[in-house]
């Protein structure tokens, strides 16, 4: 089996799991270094785990509810970490988000049982929140062989109750834990897009000697509100962040998100992904 190796020192460019990609990551073996693949993945389908013959795997993740009040069910946290174990993952990446919310009132309909969103949602960006991610990363910290990494959620409108900027709100967070980060770049555009915040002013703001692993993927406008569409290539002003970003410093991971369409042009993705081994500096 292939393993992400965990000693070299050079960054390693790599393609979340999709249609396509795996069979690309296996004829690109001199570009493509992984795939990213979601643990809820891997859970539903154990047998995709088995790419890892011929490419090496780094785990993601969209179940802990980091940013949530209601914690992860404690099965899920050992599959995770049977997952871990399993791949041999650097790290897991996790969402800055939450899953799962309290009960419906049984007066309302509900089962006094908690609420499953099955979607990633962005928290309220609050002191009240940031004390819950901390207190949660502490507990969640012990059950796993690797680290946690969070990544930044796309921001689609001002959560009621917030106080800070996306930006602030991690930033306190890598303040007061010892835990590192997944710079998901076109979430940060869309994030500042949509709040109306210039991206660039907002990433000099941003702790990004805690950036170990970027995503890049693509995006939509749709009614003046910009969504995150992993069926797009990423925009100019993602690369031109990408060149601010590594003047700063030098991530470990690259992870390209096209993974929506199975159609995703090849030619572009090759020219995409060799533009970013030369802007990291990769052989």
């Amino acid at each position: 089996m292939k393993y992400f190796d965990r000693e070299i020192v050079r960054p390693q460019i790599g393609l979340a799991y999709g249609a396509g990609m795996v069979e690309f990551a296996e004829i690109n073996q001199n570009l493509i270094d992984y795939i990213e693949l979601p643990f809820e993945q891997l859970r539903h389908s154990p047998s995709v785990g088995e790419i890892q013959q011929n490419v090496p795997i780094v785990l993601h993740c969209a179940s802990l509810s980091v940013a949530g009040f209601v914690p992860p069910d404690d099965i899920v946290v050992d599959s995770i970490n049977h997952s871990a174990i399993q791949t041999r993952t650097p790290w897991i990446g996790e969402h800055l988000a939450y899953v799962s919310a309290d009960p419906v009132s049984e007066k309302l309909g509900g089962r006094g049982e908690p609420v499953s969103l099955t979607y990633t949602l962005c928290p309220q960006l609050s002191e009240t929140t940031l004390n819950r991610v901390v207190e949660n990363l502490s507990a969640l910290k012990p059950y796993f062989p690797v680290p946690l990494i969070l990544e930044n959620s796309p921001q689609y409108f001002q959560v009621p109750g917030s106080t800070m900027r996306m930006t602030e709100f991690i930033s306190e967070i890598t303040d007061r834990c010892d835990v590192n980060l997944l710079l998901d770049l076109s979430h940060f555009v869309i994030t500042a897009y949509n709040q109306g915040l210039d991206a660039f002013l907002e990433l000099e703001r941003f702790p990004l000697d805690r950036v170990i692993e970027v995503h890049i993927s693509g995006m939509s406008v749709q009614s003046g509100i910009a969504w995150d569409d992993h069926s797009m290539p990423a925009s100019s002003i993602v690369f031109d962040l990408l060149e601010r970003l590594l003047a700063s410093t030098r991530p470990r991971a690259l992870t390209f998100e096209y993974n929506w369409s199975p159609d995703f042009p090849t030619s572009l993705l090759t020219s995409h992904v060799k533009r970013a081994r030369d802007l990291m500096g990769v052989a």
